[in-house]
């Protein structure tokens, strides 16, 4: 029996080793399918008999080792809707099938297609996505179960197990009822803080404006005025009556210091290539009163002077250093002299005049030309015939010889009018500067008023001919002429102060001024700042009018008048009435802040007491702790609506402050609410639970991924698409929340890997082959014994 019983054994380890291959192959083959858990051999010994006296050959036999609570690596993907497990447990899911009219009666119906209400199966393949119908469903044809959130109350209900399914494509409006503010108010604001809004929805979604707006009621107050526009109900609404306002007059001063006299006087005239035209002769004159100032143009002063700036800077030196005194002071600026009264209120009276000078219409005789001669080359004179020169005067001579054509030109300013004196130190000049030009082949010599050009090769000619020229200066006159900045007349100009009083914030407090009977009158809007702002539009009003006598300036919230007249007489003064109209105050909210004092500048009271007609109420506790909050009702037609606007909390960081500064600096300022949104995509949020995303900003959890457990999960029935059913030798399934009870976690965006490892499973192929082989031989010995024994009878 025993060479039997090995041939059988032989056959039954040939069999364990081929389960072994398959279970390696089944391996392999699903080494990259997502949540495969691998298989393992175990090999179970046979035994028919043995004890110590006898042992007869039994074999083996190869059993499946599941390792279904294996863990394999976490891969994250870009696909929001795969998850996967991180420790123990399935996911419950349900095979999606077409649906045929057999199947109706054990079937859930769908909108096109069909849910199995038969076995539940459990999965570690999380690569879900959203199908036709918007279910999650895996790769394997498999919905995704879990807790749904009832859509009334909004709890979850752990008590019913079933495929998510997306059917919340619109988000439902949801009305503003909390608005948060923190922000630092300025101790000291320039100018007005700006409306602050922000945007609210209504209840059918729609988005509404409310408006903020702050002002300054004392060095620790600040009035809130809260405004929503297209509602029938207003946080603050109504005014109440006003601050009395009054005008009240300073002392009538009759006179006040003299304006000083200002008058000018500008010299202008020709110039010639930049430089003015001063010409001898000319003698310019300022007139003060009955004495004359005046600077005649020589030969002598000319160089000195140069332009019509030097004539006005010697005409000032005159006025301010003459005895006696000038009754002016002047300076220099430009051209021009300015000209200021010694006595305020001590008129003076100005004349200026300016007489021609002599002009010369210079002219050129020539050239003149002579034979060459043996000792000297050809000679061309040129004769200037009058002796003297002018300012502007612009002396030219043309010069052709040796292939060179030059044209020298002189020039005759203020300046240089010295140096020339007359005609032959202008051909002197002409005569120096074509001596100086490179490639001419001549000299040029002056005698008298005769410039002679002479070539220098003897018997040689020029090449062309000479020729000069006198470009004269214009002959109009030079001017002077006079401006006066302010009247020619002294006098003393009456002077008033008016003060305003009243409140700020006020809206149509009427300040009304009679000036010699012209009523001029402003009213106030409520967004001026101070009565400093009221007082100094008051004065931008009365100077608007022109036709008034006098004109307005303001400092420190006083308004000065100040007669348009300079003179002492009756007839000039003016006269002042005055009248007021008490306005409005607009409801606002009050808010008090800490003293500098106590270095705190924190929120420490709100009242509502002025909110007239307004909804808004104010924190009933308002001790240090508390809550800071003003509760208003809102109504654009769809019935009231609160809103509660929370400020922080009284003496408290992190609300309202009112630290140094002078603007108002917002830390926080939002609001719930939404209006109506559009399914956007779905994706796993914390705890397992599964979010929709709307185009409106705002999530709603519509179900949770319940992670199954079993006490023996390595004793699951396996099925085609990578999932198991439950069996006796299992228990039953436990439905946790992720990471309670010894489940495991839900990462979204990530999908498990296999558990296989390639490497070991090619160490398990190499053993199981050669286990094949050798059990492969023992067949063969087998069958070769059993053949020597049938050759005995032979």
């Amino acid at each position: 029996m025993s060479i039997f019983g090995s041939l059988t054994t032989a056959v039954l380890g040939l069999t364990a080793q081929s389960r072994s291959l398959g279970h390696i192959s089944d391996n392999i083959a699903n080494s990259s399918t997502v949540g495969y858990k691998r298989v393992n051999t175990a090999f179970e010994t046979l035994v028919l008999q043995s004890n110590s006296r006898i042992h007869s050959p039994g074999g083996v036999i190869a059993q499946p080792v599941f390792m279904n609570n294996v863990q394999g690596n976490l891969t994250q993907v870009q696909t929001p809707t795969n998850i996967a497990i991180q420790g123990q447990g399935f996911f419950s899911v349900t095979k999606v099938e077409a649906a045929s009219s057999a199947a109706l009666n054990k079937v859930v119906q769908t909108q096109t297609g069909t849910l199995s209400a038969g076995a539940s199966y459990y999965t570690r393949q999380g690569d879900f996505e959203l199908d036709k119908n918007r279910y999650l469903v895996n790769s394997s044809g498999y919905a995704l179960n879990g807790w749904a959130v009832d859509d009334v109350t909004g709890e979850l209900r752990k008590d019913i197990i079933k495929p998510i399914q997306v059917s919340s494509l619109i988000d439902k409006p949801s009305p503003t009822n909390n608005i948060d503010l923190s922000a630092n108010l300025p101790a000291t604001p320039t100018g007005k803080i700006p409306t602050q809004q922000i945007q609210i929805f209504d209840a059918q979604g729609n988005q509404r404006a409310v408006n903020l707006d702050w002002r300054q009621d004392g060095a620790n107050g600040w009035r809130l005025a809260i405004s929503a526009p297209g509602s029938s109900t207003l946080p603050v609404d109504g005014s109440f009556a006003g601050a009395p306002a009054t005008i009240s007059f300073g002392q009538n001063v009759p006179g006040v210091t003299p304006i000083a006299q200002i008058n000018s006087v500008t010299i202008s005239g020709q110039t010639t290539n930049g430089q003015d035209n001063l010409r001898i002769g000319e003698t310019y004159a300022v007139t003060l009163d009955n004495t004359t100032y005046s600077v005649k143009i020589t030969a002598d002063n000319i160089g000195q002077l140069r332009t019509f700036s030097g004539v006005a800077g010697s005409l000032a030196n005159q006025i301010n250093s003459a005895t006696p005194a000038a009754p002016v002071m002047a300076t220099v600026t430009g051209s021009t002299i300015r000209m200021v009264a010694r006595t305020a209120g001590t008129g003076f009276k100005v004349a200026q005049t300016v007489s021609q000078g002599t002009v010369t219409n210079n002219t050129v005789l020539g050239p003149v030309t002579t034979d060459a001669s043996t000792t000297a080359g050809q000679t061309q004179r040129i004769t200037f015939p009058q002796t003297a020169i002018d300012v502007g005067d612009v002396y030219s001579v043309r010069v052709r010889n040796n292939g060179v054509d030059h044209t020298v030109n002189v020039t005759v300013t203020a300046a240089a009018y010295a140096t020339y004196a007359n005609i032959s130190g202008v051909a002197q000049e002409l005569a120096n500067r074509i001596n100086a030009i490179s490639g001419l082949n001549v000299t040029a010599a002056s005698s008298g008023g005769v410039l002679t050009i002479q070539d220098k090769v003897a018997g040689d000619n020029l090449d062309a001919s000479c020729s000069a020229g006198v470009t004269n200066s214009s002959a109009a006159a030079n001017t002077i002429a006079g401006s006066f900045s302010q009247t020619n007349v002294s006098g003393i100009r009456q002077q008033r102060t008016v003060t305003l009083t009243g409140a700020v914030g006020d809206v149509g407090t009427v300040y009304t001024l009679n000036v010699n009977g012209t009523p001029v009158s402003y009213t106030t809007t409520g967004q001026e700042l101070s009565m400093e702002e009221i007082s100094a539009a008051m004065a931008n009003t009365i100077n608007s009018n022109t036709s008034l006598p006098v004109t307005a300036s303001s400092q420190g919230g006083v308004i000065t008048l100040v007669a348009k007249k300079p003179s002492g007489d009756a007839a000039d003064q003016f006269t002042l009435e005055q009248s007021t109209v008490t306005g409005q105050t607009p409801a606002y909210i009050g808010l008090t802040f800490g003293t500098a004092k106590d270095n705190t500048a924190l929120l420490t009271g709100i009242s509502t007491a002025l909110v007239g007609n307004g909804t808004a109420v104010s924190s009933p506790n308002q001790n240090a702790g508390d809550a800071a909050t003003l509760t208003f009702t809102v109504n654009y037609g769809f019935g009231n609506q609160t809103v509660n606007l929370n400020l922080g909390k009284f003496q408290r960081q992190g609300g309202l402050s009112q630290y140094a500064g002078n603007s108002m600096t917002v830390g926080t300022f939002v609001q719930d609410g939404a209006g109506r949104g559009q399914f956007k995509e779905v994706v796993f949020g914390d705890s397992g639970n599964v979010l929709v995303n709307y185009d409106n900003g705002r999530s709603k959890v519509i179900a949770r991924v319940p992670i199954v457990t079993f006490n023996n999960p390595n004793a699951m029935q396996r099925e085609a698409g990578g999932v198991f059913i439950e069996t006796d030798e299992t228990g039953k399934p436990n439905f946790n929340d992720p990471e309670t009870n010894g489940a495991g976690a839900v990462v979204a965006s990530s999908v498990e890997s296999s558990n296989v490892d390639i490497a070991d499973e090619f160490t398990k192929l190499i053993v199981t082959q050669r286990s094949y082989s050798a059990n492969t031989k023992i067949v063969t010995t087998t069958d070769e014994m059993l053949q020597e024994v049938l050759n005995i009878k032979r």
